[in-house]
């Protein structure tokens, strides 16, 4: 793979990393929400003006839980997408080049 073509490829997976750290907030949010809910519920758990009992909160809860790990998974392969991307780059590396790969380096 040319020079070239490994620094378009960077780039696309840092601008990619970006849209998933944003991403990532909304199931962390989900489920630490649902674990407030269950935490100060009784048998009758409200998520999003829904009543559910306890057990099948659980399973929201579960399910939030289950879209986190999963938006983790696509992080963290990008991640070692970009270092072996960054290991066949060879010579001297230009400014905005050095900078982007200083961005990758901000997404671990």
């Amino acid at each position: 793979m040319s020079h070239q073509e490994v620094i378009r490829q960077l780039r696309n997976l840092v601008r990619r990393l970006r849209l998933l750290s944003v991403l990532q907030l909304i199931p962390d949010t989900l489920v630490i929400y649902g674990i407030l809910q269950l935490a100060f519920s009784g048998q009758i758990v409200t998520l999003f003006n829904a009543s559910f009992a306890r057990s099948q909160a659980v399973l929201v809860t579960a399910l939030f839980a289950l879209i986190d790990l999963c938006v983790t998974g696509i992080r963290y392969n990008d991640r070692l997408t970009g270092k072996r991307l960054i290991g066949q780059l060879s010579g001297r590396l230009s400014t905005p080049e050095a900078e982007l790969i200083k961005q990758f380096e901000r997404f671990k």
